[in-house]
Order: structure tokens, then C-alpha cells, then sequence
């Protein structure tokens, strides 16, 4: 049976609901029974703090390629153009302001011309170079926060984007290309970027955009993930090599772990060092009396070049409890079971139904997912109507035309499910549904409503979405269709029909049929 697709939100809704279930569990467990749990409790804390950690670099990394994908898409539509500064600033001043972790954005082609924005104040600050006469020029503007000039000066300069690490790996790959860490030119300071290449709008020559992130930024996002008030969460390199924070004494940079000052970060990550711990474990250490439970956990797979590690003393996670309490392990068993049956039915339930199959709509990415049903063509879950309403032939409206696409509706509905392209021909061209004169989208959303209403049933619209998309300035209509677990009719002044997928045709089933076609269908 079609799951019918979720938002997002509430996938991550349910999952935080499992966790604070499971960790009120895992608590309630420490209070009430002995240390002999404690190398269960630290996993558990440990785990959770790790994969909160990764799942951070995570959403970062995810947000950062949309965005570069997105300056992508604006590069080849011809948007996004070094010879355009105007319409770059248009574009790029939202983007820099909404990606929080986002420090600059640079644009450059491969005959070394650049343009470079990065945040200043309540505004920004855009640096644009090129040749001018043999000799290369920056000019540097300051904007302010309604996006006026405030001031402009050139001058002479030995920048040049493609001697950058993350200029010519971009053109040697496809996607998304992260460089390791590295000293930053405007300001010495360390981060890391993500650079795409796409060509020009020209055509003579391929433009990389690259995103800038601070890695004082990335350590400060990681850090906030540290699991209780005393736990520590640090970040090093495969080659031993541990990020400092920048502070007034010094800049931010990677250090040898004998190098830190720290006697508890040095004693833990000697203990990593030469043996690369499975980052499955945990374990703990002495250090002045305490007892600090760790684990660590590779953050850019799959090179696994960057580390998390993460530190949290024993008495944060047992507290006062030392007594033993017999059950223990009965309770332990109870909460892995608990968690496993609850992971399997998320699976279950949620798995697929973030990505809609290939020949169905995908509403997070409108225009995209149209052209890829159309490029599809008609089938047993694709069907093109040119008008909602209009007659081609007799520019009036008709509500034979109605019933039509209708029956296309019920015929999905009472099969697999299927897409509706209102707007489209039968041969693909996109026409818009300007033909039947609506005064307003809203006019037509409810013009459809009422008619699912009228001829199929107001009860059935839970399994319908009704979308109107833009597309190379037409509107097209996109009506999702679920397949209904109760059957289907469509009702006209006529009769009472029950339709089915029949290949790329919407059939009528005769009545004898229909009653063994819903107990098989079940």
C-alpha cells in the first residue's frame, strides 16, 4: 500500500518525541538502580551526544550544498553573472544573511575574475576583482543594511581565486567539493569551503561559487551539543592535530595534542592517538579523582579526517546513586527492546516517504519535478489535461472537459495513485491554464474543490493535494492523487461510475466486476 508522504517536520517532531521518551527511561533507571549500569548509562550519553554532534556537521553540510546547488540553478538560468553585480548583490545578500554558520560567499571564473561578500556590521562588504589594464584591481564596496552604497574604493591587489584550494578541485569534480582547513585570505583566520563549478551563461569560460565557514563558528555549533552542563566536546584531525578556538592571545588554528594545555584533553586524546578507537565504544579514564567517560566519532565520512570527541564526567551521568538494585539488567533489557521496536517502526513507517517515487510529484522541488513528468509522458500514473474548465474547440467552458480529467482523478484514486498535470497537452507542451480564465489562483483552487466535492466527495479529499506551480511563466496545476483504501465513484447528473489505471486510459468498470475488483484491491 502507498504511504502517503510526510512533512519533514514531522518526522523530526516524532524522533524527539522517541528520544526524550527513551532518555525519561534511561534517567528514571540511573535514579533508582546501581553503578553497575554506569557503562550503559555513559554509551547511551555518549552515543547521544556524538551522533547530536554529527548530525549538526550534518544539517550544515546538507544546508550548505542546497545552497550552492541553488547558486547553481541561478548561474545556469543566467540569474547569477559576473558581469552583473547588481543582480549577484540581489541574489546573495538573503542567502548570506539566512545561512547563520555562512561567513562569505565568493564567485569567480576561469579567467580570474572574482567577486567576494562577507558580512560587515548590519551590512556587507563586496570586493570585486579583475584585470584592468594588465593589471589586476579590487574594488571594495560597503553596503549598508537596505542595501545602499555607502562608500567605494580601488586599489591594486595579488588575489587571484584560481591559486585558492577550493577553486580547481571544483572544476574537476561533479558536486560539491569541501576543502580541509585552511588559512582564509581577507582575514588570517581558519575555516573551511564549499565550492561548486557550473558553466557561464556565456559559455566561454566556468564560474565556481564557494561558501566560507569559520571553523571557530563550526566548533562553537559542535560545542553547544555537549550532552550536560561539565561535559567537554572537542574536534582534531587524523593526524593528531586538535582545533584551538581564536581568542585575544591568539588566532584560531590545529595544534599537536602535546601542545594543549589542557592535562585532560592531552591524557584523552593520547588514548585516540596511533589506535583510531571504533567510534562504536567508550571508555573512561582518571584524571585528579574523577571519572570521565569518552567517546569520539568521525564527522566527514567517508575520508573521516575530522573528529568529534566527547568528554562527560562520570558523576554527571550516575550522580549520587552507588546502592545496587537487583532487576538492573531486566530493565536494561526492557529499554534496548524499547528503542529497537521503536527505531524499527519509525523505519517502517517514515522511511520512504521522505522521497516521492520518480513518477510522482515532488512538491519541495515544484518546476524541477513537473519537467520530470512531462520529460516521462503519459502512463498508467501520469496523465496531461490542457484546460481545468475550457473547451479548445469551442472556447467555452465545458463540463465534458471537467468530467474528464475527473475520471483521471477517481482512476488514480482507486489504483496505485498517480499525478495530474492541468495545463499540459498530450504531447507535453505546456500551455498554462490561463485559457480558462480564473480571476485568481485562489478562484481555481476552489473551482477544483468544489467540483471534487460535487463529483467524487468531500470525505475522499484527504487523499488529493491540489498545487498550482509556475513553470516558464504558465500556471500549471499538479493534483496528487493517493490510492484510497474505501472505493471510489464519480458521480455526474448521468450516472455513478468506478473507474480504474488501465496503462495510460482511465476505464469504467462494469458493475459485476467492480465488487471483486474492491475485495482483491483490499
Amino acid at each position: 500500500m502507498h504511504i502517503p508522504q510526510i512533512k519533514r517536520w514531522q518526522f523530526a517532531r516524532d524522533l524527539l518525541l522517541v528520544f526524550l521518551l527513551l532518555s525519561a527511561t534511561v534517567i528514571g533507571s540511573v535514579v533508582f538502580f546501581s553503578s553497575r549500569a554506569r557503562e550503559d548509562i555513559a554509551q547511551k550519553t555518549i552515543d547521544n551526544a556524538i551522533v547530536s554532534a554529527v548530525r549538526q556537521f550534518e544539517a550544515m553540510v546538507d544546508s550548505i550544498t542546497q545552497s550552492l546547488e541553488l547558486t547553481g540553478d541561478w548561474i545556469d538560468s543566467g540569474k547569477l553573472s559576473l558581469n552583473r553585480t547588481s543582480a549577484i548583490n540581489d541574489l546573495l545578500f538573503p542567502l548570506l544573511k539566512r545561512e547563520r554558520i555562512l561567513y562569505g560567499i565568493s564567485v569567480a571564473d576561469t579567467l580570474g575574475k572574482s567577486y567576494y561578500l562577507t558580512a560587515h556590521g548590519n551590512g556587507w562588504r563586496e570586493r570585486m576583482i579583475e584585470d584592468i589594464g594588465g593589471q589586476r584591481q579590487s574594488v571594495l564596496s560597503y553596503w549598508d543594511a537596505s542595501h545602499q552604497k555607502v562608500s567605494e574604493e580601488t586599489q591594486p591587489t595579488t588575489y587571484d581565486p584560481r591559486n585558492r584550494p577550493w577553486f580547481s578541485p571544483a572544476l574537476s569534480i561533479q558536486g560539491v567539493f569541501w576543502t580541509q582547513p585552511y588559512i582564509f585570505f581577507n582575514r588570517k583566520v581558519v575555516g573551511i569551503t564549499a565550492s561548486i563549478a557550473r558553466e557561464a551563461d556565456a559559455g566561454n569560460d566556468r564560474v565556481v561559487v564557494a561558501l566560507d565557514i569559520l571553523l571557530d563558528d563550526l566548533f562553537n555549533e559542535i560545542q553547544r551539543m555537549g550532552p550536560t552542563k561539565h561535559s567537554r566536546v572537542f574536534v582534531f584531525r587524523n593526524d593528531a592535530q586538535i582545533y584551538i578556538p581564536g581568542n585575544g592571545n591568539h588566532d584560531p588554528d590545529f595544534s599537536s595534542f602535546s601542545e594543549v594545555n589542557d592535562p585532560l584533553i592531552r591524557k584523552v586524546a593520547e588514548s585516540w592517538e596511533g589506535r583510531h578507537l571504533p567510534s562504536e565504544e567508550v571508555f573512561f579514564i582518571k584524571h585528579e579523582g574523577r571519572t570521565w567517560w569518552y567517546g569520539f566519532q568521525a564527522i566527514n565520512s567517508p575520508n573521516r579526517s575530522i573528529w568529534v570527541g566527547v568528554m562527560v564526567p562520570e558523576s554527571d551521568i550516575i550522580g549520587g546513586v552507588s546502592q545496587r538494585r537487583t532487576g538492573i539488567w531486566a530493565i536494561g533489557a526492557v529499554i534496548v527492546s524499547l528503542a529497537g521496536a521503536l527505531a524499527f517502526l519509525m523505519v517502517r513507517r517514515y522511511g520512504r516517504s521522505f522521497e516521492p517515487p520518480k513518477d510522482r510529484y515532488d512538491y519541495r522541488n515544484p518546476e524541477e519535478s513537473i519537467r520530470r513528468l512531462i520529460a516521462k509522458g503519459e502512463g498508467r500514473t501520469i496523465e496531461f489535461k490542457s484546460t481545468m474548465r475550457m473547451n479548445l474547440h469551442t472556447q467555452k467552458p465545458g463540463k465534458e472537459i471537467e468530467v474528464a480529467w475527473l475520471k483521471a482523478v477517481a482512476a488514480f484514486m482507486n489504483t496505485d495513485g498517480g499525478t495530474l498535470l492541468l495545463g499540459v497537452s498530450d504531447d507535453g507542451m505546456i500551455k498554462g491554464l490561463d485559457a480558462d480564465g480564473f480571476a485568481s489562483d485562489d478562484k481555481c483552487r476552489l473551482h477544483f474543490k468544489n467540483l471534487i466535492n460535487q463529483h467524487i466527495g468531500a470525505e475522499l479529499y484527504k487523499y488529493l493535494r491540489f498545487d498550482l506551480v509556475r513553470v516558464d511563466g504558465s500556471l500549471i496545476g499538479v493534483v496528487s492523487c493517493s490510492r484510497s483504501v474505501e472505493p471510489v465513484y464519480l458521480k455526474t447528473a448521468k450516472s455513478e461510475e468506478f473507474y480504474i489505471r488501465s496503462g495510460p486510459s482511465s476505464d469504467a468498470l462494469p458493475v459485476s466486476k467492480i465488487m471483486a475488483y474492491i475485495k482483491n484491491k483490499s
